[in-house]
């Protein structure tokens, strides 16, 4: 890692501002592209961040609306939801040089899951989260190190973040093997206070995540309530602990194996507390709910094994259908 890497974080939302924010906090040049009035506030205002270590206002070295503006990163963390990769896509290309590093820190399945898996063969896409074949075929895949994130962050402003809850960031290579470019992501974020795990199988740790995403974001939409709600309430634990089997199903079709023991899942997620989770902030504010990456390639991935999935299916669609009826309401208001 060279003492002046150029690193950029490619999203402003509670997730990005927390990535740049602790690694400006450690010491490295981070630039950050944010759009419309985030953009606006944070290039004038800075970050302010709220967390276990204090609170902390910090700007970046550059604040940026468009690809445009920067010359090649060596490191690229992409922080946007997964609907923006086609747009991000075409201009990722000129952002590069050899060695450069990206990490999408995007919920769900992502949309490489197949590549790297086997050599010298077609890369086989995941239909509902690339169509056309249009990321598999484009997308600079030689550059990936694959991330799982767990973080949770709330926005309270444009470039106001607070959050409640350690950092962990776990990188690996799509290939199951260790690099000395691993290492290098791992050890861009020594003494920023989040703490960044090498793992081999980066697969087993999607799986974990993906787990922990589809049983608590529609459920979160549909009973209206917080993780600790969720894990440890009589009436939603049965729910989310059905969910979170059902996903350990699919995801041992695929070979992966989740090690946390079902118990000790539920334990930690009510020990999150109060928080409500990113899509239950998505219905709130109107906006189209995140589940392609986190169920639709689920359900997917399970049709081509036969598993079935009825609790997730069930909360799924009410969450679908919640989030219809509430943005149908917003538009007859207007």
């Amino acid at each position: 890692m060279k003492p002046d890497s150029k690193i950029l974080v490619y999203g402003a939302g509670a997730i990005g501002c927390v990535v740049a924010a602790r690694l400006i906090l450690a010491g490295h040049n981070v630039s950050l592209l944010a759009r419309g009035e985030n953009y606006q506030h944070i290039k004038a205002h800075g970050i302010q961040l709220d967390d276990l270590t204090g609170q902390h206002h910090i700007h970046p070295v550059q604040v940026v609306s468009d690809q445009d503006d920067l010359e090649a990163q060596d490191y690229i963390f992409i922080t946007t939801k997964f609907q923006a990769l086609t747009e991000i896509m075409p201009n990722l290309q000129r952002m590069l040089h050899q060695g450069t590093k990206i990490m999408p820190l995007i919920n769900g399945i992502p949309f490489w899951y197949f590549y790297g898996i086997a050599e010298h063969q077609p890369v086989p896409a995941i239909r509902v989260l690339d169509p056309q074949n249009k990321l598999i075929q484009q997308f600079p895949l030689q550059h990936l190190i694959g991330a799982v994130v767990f973080i949770t962050a709330q926005l309270q402003g444009f470039g106001q973040v607070k959050s409640t809850n350690p950092y962990l960031l776990i990188f690996g290579e799509p290939n199951h093997q260790g690099s000395a470019r691993l290492q290098d992501v791992a050890q861009l974020f020594a003494n920023s206070g989040i703490e960044a795990r090498q793992v081999e199988n980066i697969r087993d740790q999607i799986w974990t995540k993906v787990m922990a995403n589809l049983s608590s974001n529609p459920l979160s939409v549909v009973a209206n309530t917080t993780l600790e709600h969720i894990y440890a309430h009589a009436n939603l634990s049965p729910i989310s602990k059905a969910i979170t089997q059902e996903v350990r199903s699919v995801a041992a079709c695929y070979g992966a194996r989740i090690s946390i023991d079902p118990n000790t899942f539920m334990q930690l997620g009510a020990e999150m507390g109060p928080i409500y989770t990113s899509m239950w902030y998505d219905y709130q504010d109107k906006k189209t709910l995140e589940l392609a990456s986190i169920a639709d390639a689920v359900f997917e991935l399970a049709e081509q094994y036969g598993c079935e999935l009825p609790v997730t299916q069930i909360i799924y669609d009410l969450s679908q259908f919640l989030s219809a009826q509430s943005r149908t309401n917003e538009e007859l208001s207007i």
